[in-house]
This record gives C-alpha cells, structure tokens and sequence, in this order.
C-alpha cells in the first residue's frame, strides 16, 4: 500500500520509478540486502547517479513490495560488501 501512494508523488514521476521499474529491479538485482530478512531489499540502477532500493517480502508465490527510495548510487552497496 505505502509503495502504491509513493508512486503518485509528483518527485516520483520526475524520476520515471515505474511499478514496472521496480519489479526488474527485484528480478535483476545489482546486489540483495538480506539483513533484515523477512523484509528483503534489493537494488539496481535507476540513473547514472542513482540506484533505487525495493524493500519487499516473499510471501508465498508472490511479491509484496513494501517501499523503495532513489539513493545516490554506490551508497547502500557499500554498506553491504563490507558486511
């Protein structure tokens, strides 16, 4: 519910985050942050200056997308290699 309201935001549009953006972006990951699992978040690129992280759950067959965030790019990535 909260991902679905975030992507009406107006900042959003100006980004082009899609529904569809965020489903490659699970399916085809550049890394998967696995430390708060259930809850997962993977993240890919969304420009040349940013990746943009999905938070969302397995639950069962499907995907629940829970939120997601632009970030500059390299910056969560980071944090996880040195994990």
């Amino acid at each position: 519910m909260h991902a679905e309201k975030k992507l009406k935001f107006k900042e959003i549009g100006k980004l082009k985050i899609t529904k569809r953006k965020l489903e490659e972006i699970i399916q085809n990951p550049i890394i998967v942050d696995r430390s708060e699992e259930p809850v997962l978040i993977a993240i890919g690129k969304l420009t040349e200056k940013l990746s943009l992280s999905v938070a969302y759950r397995n639950i069962g067959k499907k995907i629940r997308i829970i939120t997601f965030y632009p970030a500059e790019r390299g910056r969560y990535e980071r944090k996880i290699l040195q994990r």
